[in-house]
């Protein structure tokens, strides 16, 4: 199954996500802003983004005055990566291929590292072993940035049961809040933030913004899940 999910990103499936990152869309507008809300200023920082995809936060990292390393197990991913970061002047964007639970990087090197829409890939003990990972080699009082998909969305309702939407086979691992914030902290890093943002898509995120503060019927309209943690002084 690891193997199947692998091959199914491979160069055509980047070059869509490069081809909206270039126009920037709304989407990938929005998950910028949400993401490096999260991180702040990053100028000068050194930036890991851990199953990096086709480069999106590496090279925005990168554009911004980071020195960033995205990491991601595919390797169409790295080629990926490294022709559009030689296309859009990221010089600071280097791409390498390797498993998130084993990194290969020196303890204690960067000032964040960036899991976007990573967890959701992970089962539990790869994501006990990520994040583990991500304490070693942050420095202290470096950040992480984590962000993913919240399943008690009415979106992921609707893929998980089939209905007008269709899950993604690799999205085995989607968990609520409390329990990301647990295994956070279990990987000894200290919350700084945690909240929820809206979906992008503009008539829904009004609503959202209404109805997510609604007790009872809130988490159907948390779009997504923001962690700001910090690995202690």
């Amino acid at each position: 199954m690891a193997v199947q999910i692998l091959e199914h990103y491979d160069r055509d499936y980047y070059r869509s996500h490069v081809e909206r990152y270039l126009r920037r869309t709304r989407f990938t507008r929005h998950r910028l802003a949400n993401v490096f809300g999260l991180l702040g200023d990053v100028s000068g920082w050194r930036v890991l983004d851990i199953g990096c995809g086709m480069g999106t936060f590496t090279i925005e990292s990168s554009l911004r005055g980071a020195h960033a390393i995205g990491l991601d197990p595919s390797l169409a991913a790295g080629v990926t990566g490294r022709d559009l970061a030689a296309r859009l002047g990221a010089r600071n964007a280097v791409f390498i291929a390797g498993d998130a639970a084993v990194l290969p990087l020196a303890d204690a090197t960067f000032d964040a590292v960036i899991c976007a829409d990573l967890t959701e890939h992970l089962d539990d003990p790869t994501l006990a072993d990520v994040l583990a990972e991500v304490a070693r080699v942050l420095r202290p009082g470096g950040v992480l940035a984590l962000y993913t998909p919240s399943p008690s969305h009415l979106f992921e309702r609707l893929k998980a049961r089939n209905w007008l939407l269709r899950q993604d086979p690799s999205h085995i691992g989607l968990r609520p809040m409390e329990e990301l914030l647990e295994v956070v902290r279990a990987a000894g890093l200290e919350v700084v933030r945690a909240y929820y943002r809206p979906t992008h898509i503009p008539l829904f995120r009004a609503v959202e913004q209404v109805l997510a503060r609604i007790p009872k019927i809130g988490g159907l309209f948390r779009r997504r899940i923001c962690i700001r943690a910090r690995k202690p002084a």
